[in-house]
């Protein structure tokens, strides 16, 4: 449709804005170019200040009205009496050429454009009286009048150039006059054929919003301000059990009198009552299913929108429970156990196992990340370990690393790494165990093997060496043959042989001596 701009002139038209706002840009270059003109024209016979100061008093005027009187249409009629005035102006400024007579022609043209016949009125009149007042002036032999380079402008020449004139303006008026006639027709013409169109598209509207109404996955009904039930889809049929028969023209709250009182009647009422969407889950006891609804009330009435989600909220109760099964087994294992954010490093929580093991608060732990209980020392090794869990993100991982706890003591950490979801979000869940005890008692097993190994050295090689000369010796000792310078020089080498092997008892004694473990 077109808009308008109301103006408060006598006739009291409503005038298509468009057209105003055309012609007023016509005009904007047509003055600019008149009062430049003027200009051009002032070299002719030194007519500056006519051409500054009458030029621009008609440029000031018109456009002073049109500023200080927005919502009037006052300014079109200065405009016209403005370019007659530019005609006379130019006339005097080249000292009565007869050319310069067609500019009230060339401005009676111009104002065509607003399809008023009226505003030819103001510039004939200014015409009129200037002709015959300079006309007579110049008769009477005023010299300075320039309104004509005739000597003598007589009567019948003056009466038909005055008929000319109202010939031209009379034409140019009716121009006016059938363009604004055609332009209102027009205008007519268009409104009719845009409300066929709507009213087609109306028709086509209502088909489609049918068919889309049918065709999509929520139950959807419609009623009007008495809640009479005007719209009832297939969706809603098999969601509620009621069919179309059942519900088109019925009430609704009189087949759903289980209802009234219900989340649903305050919520549907609330949206009537304060023209706002409203969206909201009730619970319909009489189906045991849960609906998320949403109602959007409008002139006609209401439209809802409403799906089952009883399988979401089943899930949802099943999750919540699974929440909290996992937060119980979580922070109640006697192992240190976190979630952690591997992109970030971040401790996402702990349980009450890592907070007593490690000597942090749990507020402690969260704004901490995996570095912040690593030795600097031990940073690289960190960073290997994450770099080989990206490798395989989705598999468990398992590996030892060394932590220090808040009081700076180190320890020996079994990290188990496994995949995890914590509020939605992909993160890893870590159950740390403390093997320090557990590898010094392993280091203290070796530790006892390694001395085991060196007595069964000693055993089969230091000290079967005097053992079997005590043992050579001794039959010789006990030989009757054997001189007692002999005897007594078998007896040295037996102490000889003994002391050694006195020595090597000592030295197995000092290593098979047990070291605490604890």
């Amino acid at each position: 449709m077109y808009k308008h701009l109301s103006f408060p002139c006598n006739e009291a038209k409503r005038v298509d804005v468009s057209v105003i706002t055309r012609s007023d840009r016509i005009i904007d270059y047509f003055l600019g170019g008149y009062f430049l003109l003027g200009v051009v024209f002032a070299g002719f016979y030194d007519t500056w200040f006519i051409a500054v100061g009458v030029g621009g008093f008609s440029i000031a005027a018109y456009y002073s009205a049109k500023f200080f009187l927005p919502n009037s249409c006052l300014y079109q009629y200065m405009l016209s009496v403005i370019l007659g005035l530019f005609m006379a102006q130019f006339i005097y400024q080249m000292h009565g050429m007869f050319e310069m007579h067609f500019f009230a022609f060339i401005g009676s043209a111009l104002l065509i454009t607003y399809q008023k016949w009226k505003l030819q009125l103001p510039m004939l009149l200014f015409v009129l009286v200037h002709h015959t007042t300079l006309s007579r002036l110049q008769d009477v032999g005023d010299s300075k009048v320039y309104f004509s380079q005739l000597n003598y402008f007589d009567l019948q020449t003056f009466l038909i150039h005055i008929m000319l004139t109202l010939i031209i303006f009379f034409i140019c008026g009716l121009c006016a006059f059938q363009l604004h006639k055609y332009h209102r027709i027009q205008l007519r013409q268009t409104a009719q054929m845009n409300e066929l169109q709507e009213g087609r598209k109306n028709e086509e509207a209502l088909l489609e919003r049918n068919i889309i109404l049918e065709s999509i996955g929520d139950a959807f009904f419609a009623v009007d301000k008495n809640w009479d039930v005007t719209y009832w889809n297939q969706m809603a049929e098999k969601v509620l059990y009621k069919t179309k028969e059942e519900m088109l023209n019925h009430n609704l709250w009189a087949v759903f009198s289980t209802s009234i009182e219900s989340a649903s009647y305050r919520m549907y009422h609330q949206a009537t009552l304060t023209n706002l969407a409203v969206h909201f889950e009730d619970y319909f006891e009489p189906l045991y299913k849960w609906y998320e609804v949403s109602a959007y009330p409008s002139e006609s009435g209401l439209s809802v929108y409403f799906k089952d989600i009883t399988e979401r909220k089943k899930s949802i109760a099943d999750l919540r429970e699974s929440e909290k099964r996992y937060s119980d087994v979580f922070h109640f294992s006697p192992l240190p156990m976190w979630v952690v954010d591997l992109d970030t490093l971040r401790f996402l929580d702990v349980n009450r196992a890592t907070i007593a093991h490690y000597g942090y608060t749990r507020d402690e732990f969260l704004t901490m990340t995996l570095k912040d209980i690593r030795p600097k020392e031990e940073l690289l090794n960190l960073k290997k370990g994450l770099a080989a869990g990206k490798d395989r993100p989705e598999a468990m991982a398992n590996m030892v690393m060394i932590h220090r706890k808040k009081n700076g003591e180190l320890i020996n950490v079994e990290i188990q790494v496994a995949p995890f979801q914590f509020n939605g979000v992909k993160t890893s869940i870590v159950i740390g165990t403390d093997i320090t005890e557990q590898l010094k008692y392993v280091k203290a097993i070796e530790e006892q093997n390694e001395k085991l190994r060196a007595i069964s050295w000693m055993q089969s090689h230091v000290i079967r060496a005097p053992l079997a000369r005590i043992m050579g010796l001794l039959p010789m000792f006990n030989d009757l043959h054997t001189s007692s310078k002999e005897k007594k020089e078998i007896m040295g080498y037996l102490i000889a042989s003994a002391g050694e092997l006195d020595e090597v008892i000592r030295d197995i004694t000092d290593i098979t001596r047990i070291v605490p473990v604890n």
